[in-house]
């Protein structure tokens, strides 16, 4: 009993594990029901583990607490001076940083101490006292295993026997002794933290700056991080070096430095796309882009420092990028890269879809489906919006014809030559933004943007960052599958280190595990059929792996045939080409309705599939008008350069049907797609339902020229 008691949860997670794989694969009786049940198995697991869980924390409360490295976090920020010159921004460079920590780190609350002058409590408040009584105790909390990042933003000082001080609000720089923090005695305080690894970031300057007015006894940030560099375990930053002035960023409302620091920490410096920024990568960003933009920007240069003891083994990790939406990725992505172009003047680019390495001219991002071609539309849109389109983008069908005639790979966009003959095809080209799905990794994916010259080759700027997929974005990736009632199944808590996963992580890794198997459609008992329909007859597909093939020419017209063979009501998503076949509303000025959009599928109008009413619906094109009197245009086949999504500027999924059935919520290359004649028929929608649970995922690739080698279904 006594090693019950004592189990960790990592091994409860284990064990569980291979109750829930051993039930998995125990043959389901055969029912009369069609509607799924929970496997009598995976309830006695899921019981076991409930039983171990809270025999486990009987036994020991802590049990479940975190493990594992932690970060510690300390950041001082003195604007409202005493007796030394005010400063501006200090307090925000604190607070966005404090944030980006959290929200990028995953950094807890209680481990960030924020030192500010707009701080309510006394204690909290950057003044010599709580400073000297903070620090140590806060320094103490690390183990051995955890990292530390002390950040200072403020006036440095030094006295007439030379000695250094850092400034706290209170201080009087005709007496720093007495009333500033000495750099030795912040030295040993950080010298006796136990962390491993501890980076130490100082954005001050001699008080000539623009933070301040002249004093001659201003300490450049430089000079304030030298005694620090033969500390074992600790690597400094300084905003700037020898008489460099710190300079303010009125429209970030941040200093240079900080900005670009924070910039960083975001995800953005992860140049090697594996989710983490080390100190190297971290300080090569910072440098690059304060030096750029300073010397862009600014009346005088600025130069960040690193001050590192020699014999520092390895690039320690300063942050482990914690996912964000996909959508907030891209965005931020868009706005960095867009800074990028403004201050360089540039007013023209062209955006490629996001792919991994596969040639530029074939289906791009084979191994992220559709995922890849929305990401690029996405990222084009946000980059617009954040300009205010005060820039023109390349065709996409233009850029993509001159891609495809010259067969580039990524690698070739490198080569000056290569860039340069591109250029040409498109009439011009000052840069281009390149979109790389770095990797996948059950439900994140890394992301990185590069913004290349258009004549060189050079990569001027870049971004990047880590993103959590939806189970529906999942879908996008091109994979088949029927979600059983068993994948629902809550994750246990306390996984790997301590931490937990959602329900959304633990779904999308196995539905990986199981579209590794035949296409839905092989399943007899599979209750949701996706058909492709010509001239009244179905057009049988051929079946490849996951894949299944419908062979359709150019000229024919065709519908989509749907079935609900459950005993429950259904909704579904259903793109064509990446197309929504359902309008969506837009409301500029007026409100109106777009025919055809491109949406993320996450995003995409659903239909009502009732059992209860009929067990088929019959889809004859892109709906233009709802209602009983519904109107729409034909699914008709055409060359894939003529189809409405390559209209669009839409072009990798064609050859896609993509259907994605849910659960109401509350409720547990060859050939494209056009807009044919317009037809009627009764096309009425119902409201009052939103898309919940994901049910299943089907997709229909079709093609002028059937692949061989399987039978047709």
């Amino acid at each position: 009993m006594k090693t019950i008691l004592k189990v960790e949860p990592t091994q409860l997670c284990k064990r569980a594990e291979r109750v829930f794989s051993t039930a998995r694969r125990e043959p389901r009786p055969p029912t009369k029901s069609t509607r799924p049940s929970r496997l009598p198995a995976v309830l006695a697991a899921l019981a076991l583990a409930a039983g171990w869980a809270a025999a486990a924390l009987a036994q020991n409360p802590a049990s479940m607490e975190e493990k594992g490295p932690k970060q510690w976090a300390i950041l001082i920020g003195v604007e409202k001076y005493h007796r030394a010159p005010r400063l501006r921004y200090t307090i925000n460079d604190v607070r966005v940083l404090a944030r980006t920590l959290h929200e990028r780190d995953g950094v807890a609350e209680d481990r960030i101490l924020e030192m500010t002058d707009d701080e309510k409590n006394p204690r909290m408040q950057p003044l010599k006292t709580s400073i000297e009584a903070e620090l140590p105790a806060w320094l103490a909390k690390p183990s051995k295993d955890d990292q530390l990042l002390v950040y200072f933003s403020g006036h440095g000082f030094r006295d007439a026997s030379g000695k250094m001080y850092l400034a706290p609000a209170d201080c009087d720089p005709q007496r720093a002794a007495a009333t500033g923090i000495a750099v030795e005695w912040f030295r040993e305080q950080i010298a006796k933290c136990k962390a491993d690894f501890k980076l130490l970031v100082i954005d001050a300057c001699h008080a000539g700056s623009e933070k301040g007015e002249d004093e001659d006894s201003g300490v450049a940030a430089k000079d304030l991080g030298e005694p620090f560099r033969d500390l074992t375990g600790v690597v400094t930053l300084a905003g700037s070096k020898g008489e460099e002035k710190s300079q303010i960023w009125e429209e970030k409302e941040q200093s240079l430095y900080s900005y670009w620091l924070n910039q960083a920490l975001k995800g953005h410096a992860d140049e090697n796309g594996d989710g983490d920024v080390d100190v190297d990568e971290l300080n090569d960003y910072v440098y690059r882009n304060v030096t750029r933009t300073a010397k862009a920007l600014f009346p005088r240069p600025q130069t960040p420092v690193r001050i590192i003891r020699s014999g520092v083994e390895g690039k320690p990790v300063v942050v482990h990028l914690q996912p964000q939406s996909l959508k907030q990725v891209l965005h931020e992505m868009a706005e960095q890269l867009l800074w990028s172009m403004e201050e360089r003047k540039l007013d023209r680019a062209a955006v490629l879809e996001f792919t991994n390495d596969t040639k530029l001219g074939e289906l791009l991002g084979a191994d992220f489906g559709a995922l890849g071609r929305w990401c690029a539309e996405e990222f084009e849109r946000q980059m617009t919006q954040a300009s205010a389109h005060k820039f023109t983008l390349v065709d996409r069908r233009r850029l993509q014809q001159a891609l495809s005639q010259q067969q580039f790979t990524i690698s070739d966009l490198a080569s000056s030559s290569a860039m340069k003959s591109l250029s040409d095809r498109v009439g011009g080209l000052p840069v281009v933004v390149l979109g790389t799905l770095r990797s996948r990794d059950g439900s994140l994916v890394t992301l990185q943007c590069k913004l290349m010259n258009g004549q060189t080759g050079d990569v001027v700027g870049s971004a990047g960052g880590t993103a959590h997929l939806s189970p529906s974005e999942w879908a996008m990736i091109g994979r088949s599958v029927a979600v059983k009632d068993e994948d629902r199944i809550p994750p246990l808590p306390g996984g790997e280190g301590g931490a937990s996963r959602t329900p959304d992580e633990e779904l999308i890794d196995r539905l990986d595990e199981r579209s590794q198997g035949p296409h839905p459609r092989a399943d007899p008992k599979f209750p949701f059929r996706v058909k492709v329909i010509v001239n009244g007859q179905e057009r049988k597909g051929v079946m490849r792996g996951n894949d299944m093939f419908v062979t359709l020419r150019k000229g024919e017209v065709y519908s989509i045939r749907v079935e609900n063979n459950s005993d429950q009501l259904a909704l579904m998503r259903l793109l064509v080409d990446g197309l929504d076949t359902l309008p969506e509303k837009s409301t500029k000025g007026v409100i109106t309705y777009e025919v055809a959009p491109r949406v993320n599928l996450e995003d995409a109008r659903h239909w009502v599939l009732d059992p209860a009413q009929r067990k088929s619906w019959n889809i004859p094109g892109f709906v233009t008008e709802t209602g009983v009197d519904g109107k729409y245009r034909e699914f008709t086949v055409v060359d894939a350069s003529e189809s409405l999504a390559a209209r669009q500027r839409f072009t990798d999924q064609i050859g896609m049907i993509s259907a994605a059935f849910y659960a109401p919520s509350g409720q547990s290359r060859g050939v494209g797609t056009g807009a044919g004649r317009e037809g009627r028929r009764d096309l009425t929608t119902r409201g009052g339902f939103q898309c919940g649970q994901l049910l299943g995922v089907v997709h229909l690739r079709y093609t002028d020229a059937p692949p061989s080698g399987q039978a047709a279904r």
